[in-house]
């Protein structure tokens, strides 16, 4: 099943995000409770590229499974976000 991953960082982490960037995509290269679709970070605007948070569509056998993903990513474990969220997705076009 997919599932979205939708996180809003804390403000004034940018500095714990770049120190956990490296231990972050290695996990998301080698969970084995979900596998990748599309991710990527949310930009402050057109013209600013600094992160805000992070966007994540998953393949996960469960809810359980996807939560777990969550909850394993060094982001969420360093207390990077301020707001999460962990939704079954539904795709219907594209």
């Amino acid at each position: 099943m997919l599932y979205i991953r939708l996180c809003i960082d804390k403000h004034g982490t940018n500095e714990l995000r770049e120190k956990y960037r490296q231990a972050h995509r290695d996990y998301l290269m080698q969970s084995s409770d979900a596998s990748i679709v599309q991710a990527g970070p949310l930009c402050v605007s057109d013209s600013d590229d600094t992160n805000l948070g992070s966007f994540l569509i998953i393949a996960a056998e469960n809810e359980a499974a996807a939560k777990r993903f969550h909850d394993n990513d060094p982001f969420t474990k360093m207390g990077l976000f301020e707001t999460s969220h962990v939704h079954r997705w539904d795709k219907h076009i594209g």
